[in-house]
C-alpha cells in the first residue's frame, strides 16, 4: 500500500485515540475523586493499632500517641487502639487520622 492511501487511515486512528484518551482520562479523575473522599472511618477503638495501618489508605498520614504513658509506639501489633479522631462513620477527606493506643495488656484510661 503507498502513503497516500493509508492517510486516511492514519487520520482516522488518531482521531479514534484521542476520544479514547480523553474517555480514559475523565474516568480516571472521576475514580480518583471519589477514591479521595473514602469510606467513611470504622471504628478501632478495642482493636489492633495494625488494624489501623492495614485499613487507612496508605495516603492518609496516621498520628499515632501512647495515651497511657510516654512511649514510643515502635511495633504496631503491641498496640491497641484507645481513641481516635475523626469520630466513627465520618470521612477522612485526606486529613490526618489521629490515634491514641495503650500497650495490648493494659486497660485504656477512663473517657
Amino acid at each position: 500500500m503507498n502513503e497516500r492511501a493509508t492517510a486516511p487511515v492514519k487520520g482516522w486512528l488518531a482521531r479514534v485515540g484521542v476520544v479514547v484518551g480523553g474517555a480514559a482520562a475523565a474516568t480516571v479523575l472521576t475514580v480518583t475523586a471519589a477514591a479521595a473522599a473514602g469510606p467513611p472511618l470504622p471504628d478501632f477503638r478495642g482493636r489492633g493499632l495494625i488494624h489501623v495501618f492495614n485499613t487507612v489508605d496508605a495516603r492518609t498520614p496516621v498520628h499515632v500517641q501512647d495515651i497511657g504513658g510516654r512511649r514510643h509506639v515502635l511495633w504496631p501489633f503491641n498496640w491497641k487502639v484507645c481513641t481516635q479522631s475523626p469520630a466513627p462513620g465520618k470521612q477522612v477527606a485526606g486529613g490526618p487520622v489521629s490515634i491514641g493506643v495503650v500497650k495490648n495488656d493494659e486497660r485504656c484510661p477512663a473517657r
